[in-house]
């Protein structure tokens, strides 16, 4: 019989090498690196952020920690649950410790009211499996500093913890207007500041920061110290004034530096540069430059579907009006299997059992992606991962799930 609760401090020791055993390249080996792992999951907890474990005959078989996060999610902000670090004793793979942990997971945040979970995969298909849908991709640019704009930058300046609340607030303000992301704990912006590595540069109007990016020098070669990257971690900004002038302080460092790591979720962002291509000189049949490499990574599970449309009550689903069954297929969480008839007037949503227009059948991990606005309906069709009762209405129903941005989210967990 297994039993999850918080992991207590007395058994971090074991979870710590539990951890180290699951994942090597987080580099554990040491005592010092061991206590600073068992620091952070104490300083976690002030943030909300709480271990499991499971235990079976008082033994400590995985854990995994549990985060509770504020997302915007379309235009409403909402409870999201997130989950990381998932981590089991390498004695007991294939022992079920995994999936009993998901779902406590998953049930965990029902009963806190969320209708939302989200994760980052060690691997996508296992993930997928447990309902888990794609997010948006995550696009890296690999650029020499002189392929950036080139411009004034009169109004950059670095950044100091003094002015903390001024990046929070710039951060908060972002937040709010922009689908999928999460609200920023304090802990995790005093940490930062506290990194003797990271180096923030901002962009000032008045007396109002309205963009920055956070981001640390990487050695380029380890026989020449004067070789060096510039790895952007964070780049948050809230004007095309903002975006420009930080993007010309990266242009300016050219002398020095080799390349621009940019990571980004936009997948407009070539069209900013006359050169778009990255260092590889790759070609792609028969004539297409290579200019990013992309990646799949966080991923959204729907736990409650009848929950989602209450708490989206509010949002305009593209001024559609149908009366839409969904029905959800979700084999690993049965109780959110199922149908929803969800009445759609002048784009806002309501719930009532009495009739519909069409039907959509698909599991909940394409729902999910659905939702959030990063695979529209006609493509899941077109792959057979969605089917409708009545062709007639597939335009209607791309047109009702179709977001005017994917989901961003900057946060790590």
């Amino acid at each position: 019989m297994s039993e999850i609760k918080v992991i207590p401090p007395d058994d971090y020791d074991t979870f710590t090498t539990i951890v180290a055993n699951a994942y090597p390249g987080m580099d554990l080996s040491t005592e010092e690196k061991r206590e600073r792992f068992k620091t952070i999951l104490t300083a976690i907890q002030e943030e909300g952020s709480f271990p499991y474990g499971l235990y079976r005959d008082g033994s400590l078989m995985g854990g995994m920690v549990l985060y509770n996060f504020t997302m915007t999610m379309l235009s409403v902000k909402t409870l999201v649950g997130g989950v990381g670090l998932v981590a089991v004793d390498l004695l007991h793979k294939r022992e079920k410790v995994c999936k009993e942990m998901i779902l406590f997971f998953l049930n965990h945040y029902k009963e806190k009211g969320a209708c939302m979970t989200s994760l980052y995969p060690f691997r996508p298909d296992f993930y997928k499996k447990m309902g888990f849908g794609f997010g948006t991709k995550m696009h890296q640019y690999v650029l020499k500093p002189h392929q950036l704009p080139e411009g004034e930058k009169d109004c950059v300046y670095f950044i100091g913890k003094e002015e903390k609340k001024a990046l929070i607030d710039c951060y908060e303000r972002y937040t709010r207007r922009t689908h999928g992301m999460m609200e920023k704990k304090i802990s995790r912006v005093e940490r930062m500041f506290e990194n003797p590595e990271v180096r923030i540069a901002g962009y000032k109007k008045g007396d109002t920061l309205l963009g920055y990016i956070v981001f640390l020098f990487k050695k380029g070669g380890e026989d020449n110290f004067i070789i060096n990257d510039i790895e952007i971690r964070e780049f948050i900004y809230e004007t095309r004034e903002a975006l420009f002038q930080l993007l010309a302080f990266l242009h300016s460092q050219k002398d020095q530096v080799r390349y621009i790591i940019i990571n980004t979720q936009d997948e407009y962002f070539h069209h900013l540069f006359p050169d778009p291509r990255n260092k590889t000189d790759h070609l792609i049949p028969s004539a297409y430059h290579e200019s990013n490499t992309s990646g799949v990574g966080i991923m959204y599970r729907v736990i409650d579907t009848e929950r989602v449309f209450r708490i989206l009550k509010d949002h305009n689903f593209q001024d559609q009006d149908i009366a839409l069954r969904v029905t959800v297929k979700d084999s690993f969480f049965p109780e959110n299997e199922g149908s929803t008839i969800v009445h759609f007037v002048k784009g806002f949503p309501f719930l009532d059992r009495k009739g519909c227009d069409a039907e959509i059948t698909l599991d909940v991990s394409d729902f999910s992606s659905l939702l959030m606005g990063v695979v529209p309906f006609k493509q899941l069709y077109t792959y057979g991962l969605a089917d409708i009762s009545d062709s007639y209405y597939i335009d209607c129903v791309t047109r009702l799930f179709k977001s005017e941005e994917k989901p961003v989210c900057t946060t790590e967990f």
